[in-house]
């Protein structure tokens, strides 16, 4: 085997071959290697058929059926010709090209790999396999010492699950996690994904969707600023400007935090929380600092749980208190510490206050302990009161059917004719009451064992106020923006009853 003479140690290309000749008459400088040509440079060896090494330039040109490059022992090319630089230490390689490491290959037409740099580059398109994840482009920077790709131009990524296409795309084929770097569009078969900037672990199968992250499954579309989630424990975090909505269960939740687990079947929405129970015009909206809802094991909803600084509003209700329940299958609002509840005219206050809707309408509502029902008659200065340990009040057709008081009933009720003129003020006290309405106007007052009082003119009444009265209309939603801007009240906030006298 003949055996070629380096002139500068270290820079030139060694060559060997079964035959090497020179073409004086063409050019001098040109070795021509034929048969098991090999040749190495500075730690890079590489096998072809044919080579033509120009000694003045320290540039060789090779050929082959299939030429094979060690760049070291990891980092290994593969194609059918090569021009390789010995002074820029720069191959290019053509014709089926590829490219392979320890943990990828990469399928190309031309190749140009920069060893000081330690990165091959393609640009007229390229495919990567993964293990299962394959990715394609039209330009791509493989970086072998740090195993990132910068993928560019029509980029594709497709995983056992997702199809992942973007325009700029880093990828690390050691630990496979895919970056996205531009606006970035995901399908599964159960959802689309869009954002313009993030990550997705392929390995562990956890993801990050930030600017603009959208999310849309078969029961729901999901906006926020930047989403995180751990399929494989069933995780997921969102910030900023976070909107949930749920096809099935037609509910919208907006916060700025949410958290999700799905393994213990409960999500929560902080900062500005916002939960809305969508029916036309008769939707409930729902506000408080921390939002809690417990999923069932097909993830619907079981119940909503509200706390600190509730709020809600819908057309014909609303309320404040300091926590709440919605149980979501029978329909039941439960609220606690210093529950008020508006309706037409009305107000109520108690310990605690069931609301029961049936058929979206409001079935009744059971006040416990600490009952007091009041409705202002005269622009705030007269009110009919009701009063008693524990109050239910009852619905037929969405209007008011009648009330039933339980105990220590107490009621000041102003007694009007059909011109709306004063008749007289029915003050009573019995162990238990009953009032019936009609076209939601008192129509009777039934007292039960233990009973005083009488209907008297005004003026000979003794009190016009029951104990513990409080008038917090001021506080009442009177839209749905209110649920946000409203005072909230606070029962160190009662006004005290010679207010009104």
């Amino acid at each position: 085997m003949a055996k070629s003479q380096d002139k500068k140690q270290g820079k030139r290309i060694e060559c060997t071959a079964d035959i090497l000749r020179y073409d004086a008459s063409k050019n001098p400088d040109i070795q021509i290697l034929t048969g098991n040509v090999i040749f190495t440079h500075e730690g890079a060896i590489c096998y072809a058929d044919t080579a033509f090494y120009n000694e003045r330039t320290n540039i060789i040109e090779a050929f082959g059926k299939e030429l094979i490059i060690h760049i070291n022992d990891t980092v290994h090319l593969y194609g059918e010709y090569l021009i390789y630089n010995g002074n820029t230490r720069v191959f290019v390689i053509r014709e089926n090209v590829i490219l392979s490491d320890e943990y990828s290959v990469l399928y190309t037409d031309q190749l140009t790999y920069e060893r000081n740099e330690n990165v091959g580059f393609y640009d007229n398109h390229g495919k990567i396999i993964n293990d299962s994840n394959t990715l394609i482009s039209e330009q791509g920077w493989y970086y072998t010492h740090t195993k990132d790709v910068y993928f560019n131009k029509d980029v594709v990524l497709t995983t056992p699950d997702y199809e992942v296409f973007t325009d700029t795309l880093k990828y690390n084929t050691q630990r496979k996690i895919a970056y996205f770097l531009s606006p970035t569009h995901i399908y599964s078969d159960s959802s689309t994904i869009y954002c313009e900037y993030g990550w997705y672990d392929t390995e562990n199968e956890v993801y990050q969707f930030e600017k603009n992250a959208k999310i849309n499954t078969n029961r729901q579309y999901i906006e926020a600023d930047l989403i995180w989630y751990d399929k494989l424990n069933g995780k997921a975090h969102a910030y900023r400007d976070v909107s949930i909505f749920d096809s099935v269960e037609n509910v919208l939740i907006l916060g700025e935090y949410v958290e999700y687990n799905e393994p213990e079947e409960y999500s929560f929405v902080t900062d500005s929380a916002l939960a809305v129970f969508i029916d036309g015009n008769d939707s409930l909206f729902i506000h408080a600092d921390t939002l809690w809802a417990k999923m069932d094991s097909v993830q619907n909803v079981e119940y909503v749980s509200a706390y600190h600084k509730v709020l809600f509003y819908r057309n014909d209700l609303q309320g404040s208190c300091d926590s709440l329940v919605y149980m979501a299958e029978d329909s039941i609002i439960t609220m606690f510490r210093s529950p008020v509840v508006w309706f037409e005219k009305k107000q109520t206050l108690a310990d605690t206050i069931h609301i029961f809707i049936e058929n979206k309408a409001i079935k009744n509502m059971h006040l416990i302990k600490n009952s007091f029902i009041c409705e202002d008659i005269f622009t705030e200065t007269k009110f009919n009161q009701i009063k008693g340990v524990n109050m239910f009040i009852y619905f037929e057709n969405n209007q008011l059917n009648n009330i039933f008081v339980d105990a220590e009933a107490e009621c000041i009720y102003y007694v009007l004719d059909d011109d709306k003129a004063l008749i007289g003020v029915n003050s009573s006290v019995s162990k238990q009451m009953r009032i019936l309405f009609q076209d939601n106007e008192v129509s009777s007052i039934i007292l039960y064992d233990k009973v005083k009082g009488d209907l008297s003119p005004e003026a000979d009444l003794k009190k016009t106020f029951l104990q513990d009265f409080i008038w917090l209309e001021s506080y009442r939603p009177k839209n749905k923006w209110d649920i946000f801007g409203l005072n909230f009240y606070k029962p160190e906030l009662k006004t005290d009853k010679e207010d009104y006298e």
